[in-house]
């Protein structure tokens, strides 16, 4: 961004006036030392996120910013290359630091502030004759106001974006090493650490259809995650979209995906348990994988924990099958006799209780268990033939 001429010149200052400037800003530079302490702490009383930022560097910031403002002030000149470049290093320093952008702005405008308020003061003090000639002063003011934050601005953008893009980068590397076969715990490690996660700490898996997020919904997803609590990323991992966590609530997560348009869209998700270090993660990814599989095509939230049963026996479906033929077939021709099993199962094992909910007479209710009993060969009354038949219902349920 090229800085332009910021006087007016038709209305210049006179000899004197110029003197009189030029003596009021070697006198506050002098000061400066001091003033910016003073500065500082202005700033971080109106911009409380400051907090983080250390002080001793922001100091440095604003007192060269003072210097520099004063020494333009005093030679009626806008900013220079060297004053622009710092505030693109400072743009790139607060997007670093992960400091919104218009705090940023904001902290600006105190400096300058404060900075034009001390000129006043002094003026006043000092040449209070000249006081009027610093309203020709404002021009240039706003001037090094546009050009710097205007600097600093693209600069932290351009920071931003790049960082987006290493973090993208890093998150599908991860996700491959943890998903690749053989697993490759060693790289991860590394990986994990470079995107702010604690590698010893517990993971959370998350686990979309890639087939619903195209790269531009996707984006939107990684953006969201960056403002959901918690240390989030996601990556593409074959057909799954997978989001891998620390520290973060994965309801809030999967509320976060279902709002991402289009309308209506909504989210498929599947929610792994929670387990520790990176050979977790990778069995929580394997989690959310088979519960994911349990969503039915809906778009809504399964937790493995939830779903364990039908989803950790999910991939052995086919070599089971021959051992649930007659219990699937029954539930097809019979299912009031399957409502009862499961009523059965949802209400403590008890009979009365499963027949109050399906407002049957407890005989009714008994005697369905028993035929149910009768054509699959799987007593629902005993521990086995409940889990068997619990089984047969929930992982054939779609035949």
């Amino acid at each position: 961004m090229e800085s332009t001429n910021s006087t007016d010149p038709s209305t210049p200052l006179s000899d004197a006036a110029r003197q009189a400037v030029a003596q009021i800003c070697a006198q506050i530079t002098e000061d400066l030392p001091g003033i910016s302490h003073e500065m500082v702490g202005r700033i971080r009383a109106e911009i409380p996120e400051y907090a983080f930022i250390p002080a001793e560097e922001h100091r440095q910031f604003v007192l060269y910013q003072g210097r520099m403002l004063l020494a333009g002030i005093a030679e009626q000149s806008p900013p220079q290359q060297e004053h622009i470049a710092h505030a693109r290093e400072l743009g790139r320093r607060r997007a670093e630091q992960g400091l919104p952008i218009e705090l940023m702005l904001g902290a600006y405008h105190i400096t300058f502030r404060e900075a034009w308020n001390t000129i006043l003061r002094r003026a006043a003090a000092d040449h209070p004759e000249h006081v009027g000639d610093l309203a020709y002063l404002v021009t240039l003011i706003w001037t090094w106001i546009r050009v710097l934050t205007g600097n600093a601005s693209e600069a932290y953008g351009e920071e931003i974006q790049r960082a987006q893009v290493t973090r993208a980068t890093l998150a599908h590397r991860l996700l491959a090493a943890l998903t690749a076969d053989p697993v490759q715990l060693e790289p991860a490690a590394t990986l994990a650490e470079s995107l702010g996660y604690q590698s010893d700490g517990e993971f959370q898996a998350l686990c979309l259809p890639a087939e619903d997020w195209p790269d531009d919904r996707t984006e939107q997803l990684r953006h969201r995650l960056t403002t959901v609590p918690g240390e989030l990323h996601c990556a593409t991992a074959g057909t799954r979209l997978l989001v891998l966590g620390q520290r973060h609530d994965p309801d809030t997560v999967a509320a976060a995906a279902a709002a991402i348009p289009p309308p209506g869209a909504g989210a498929a998700v599947g929610v792994g348990l929670l387990r520790p270090g990176l050979a977790g993660a990778v069995d929580s990814i394997t989690d959310a994988t088979q519960a994911l599989s349990q969503t039915g095509g809906q778009h809504r939230v399964v937790r493995f924990a939830d779903a364990w049963l039908a989803a950790g026996l999910g991939g052995q479906a086919t070599r089971l099958a021959p051992l649930f033929t007659k219990a699937v077939s029954t539930a097809r021709t019979d299912s009031h006799l399957a409502e009862a099993v499961v009523a059965f199962a949802d209400h403590g094992l008890s009979v009365a209780a499963a027949a109050r909910a399906l407002h049957l007479h407890p005989n009714s209710l008994a005697y369905r268990l028993s035929r149910w009993h009768e054509l699959t060969g799987f007593d629902p009354r005993s521990g086995d033939g409940l889990v068997a038949s619990l089984v047969a219902l929930r992982l054939y349920r779609t035949a």
